[in-house]
């Protein structure tokens, strides 16, 4: 049973949050707890060991394409340009910061994902301006907007700089610091439970909320295809990725940054677009509540071979 306690906590999460909306209130402790479990991660990191490789180069094309397939395929079937929109955010979506931490509970190479979530992020900050008024099919956002992405590309920027910067001069001044991810790992992951808990509370929020208009067909329709963009992203991934990296790209490309998308579809799609992002982080932290399910699984397997 101790081996489930991790999957079982993230689903645990979802249920929380579903229940209480009220802890949306929170949502400023995000940017912190990500904060934290960068730090934590980058302590242990082997930065001689990030590279950029082909399996990247793919992941990014994918990522990109995520989105602007999505969006077409989307408008073809259904003839919504709103939905489509939603498939366009989701797909357009980042590698989450906390895909690093994630990979580490998965036993997984680190330095892969970290260098894949510096790539994707960096591109697709720099490659949304170009495609959003495509996707808004010629609609001139207003004159702020070069100023929004790049409000929203210094707040994703700080969140990963300052807890790398402040990781690489605290492991110079305490070597030992080194070992602090594997001493703390469950500290580490109460923090993502939180993280997880806070989101899905916004979520619930997002969704009860009658100013949105989210009824149940709405709801099942954005579900559908931000399930379908997250399956496509982890397959992709894995079919990608070089054979010993395969897991770690199918992590790369599955695990979005979804509070990014959240942000600028909010800002210049309305509520309908923001909810296929919002709805991809119940999508892929399940799944990866299935692979630490996996992974228990296979630890307790090894153990008893040992034994």
């Amino acid at each position: 049973m101790s081996a489930m306690i991790r999957p079982l906590s993230l689903i645990g999460a979802f249920v929380v949050g579903w229940f209480f909306p009220q802890g949306a209130a929170l949502k400023w402790i995000i940017p912190w707890t990500v904060g934290f479990m960068l730090f934590m991660t980058f302590l242990g990191l082997n930065f001689h060991k990030i590279r950029i490789r082909a399996s990247h180069v793919a992941i990014v094309v994918l990522n990109l394409l995520a989105g602007v397939l999505g969006y077409k395929l989307v408008a073809a079937l259904s003839g919504d340009h709103e939905l489509a929109l939603a498939a366009f955010f989701t797909g357009m979506a980042p590698t989450a910061t906390a895909a690093p931490a994630i990979a580490s509970f998965l036993k997984r190479e680190v330095e892969y994902i970290a260098a894949g979530l510096m790539l994707t992020t960096f591109v697709v900050m720099l490659t949304l301006p170009l495609l959003l008024p495509w996707a808004l099919e010629g609609a001139s956002t207003n004159e702020g907007f070069l100023s929004d992405v790049l409000d929203v590309a210094r707040s994703v920027a700080l969140t990963m700089v300052v807890p790398i910067a402040l990781a690489r001069v605290w492991r110079a001044a305490a070597p030992s610091a080194a070992a602090w991810p594997k001493r703390f790992k469950n500290v580490t992951f109460a923090a993502w439970v939180f993280m997880v808990t806070v989101i899905a509370c916004r979520a619930s929020a997002f969704i009860r909320d009658p100013a949105n208009g989210v009824g149940p067909q709405i709801l099942l329709s954005v579900g559908a295809i931000s399930l379908l963009a997250c399956v496509f992203n982890f397959t992709a991934g894995y079919l990608v990725g070089e054979k010993k990296y395969r897991p770690e790209s199918s992590q790369t490309l599955g695990q979005k940054n979804t509070a990014v998308m959240i942000a600028f579809a909010t800002l210049y799609a309305g509520p309908l677009a923001a909810l296929g992002p919002t709805l991809y982080v119940l999508w892929h932290n399940l799944w990866n509540a299935a692979q630490l399910a996996w992974q228990a699984r296979a630890d307790r397997a090894a153990e008893e071979r040992a034994a």
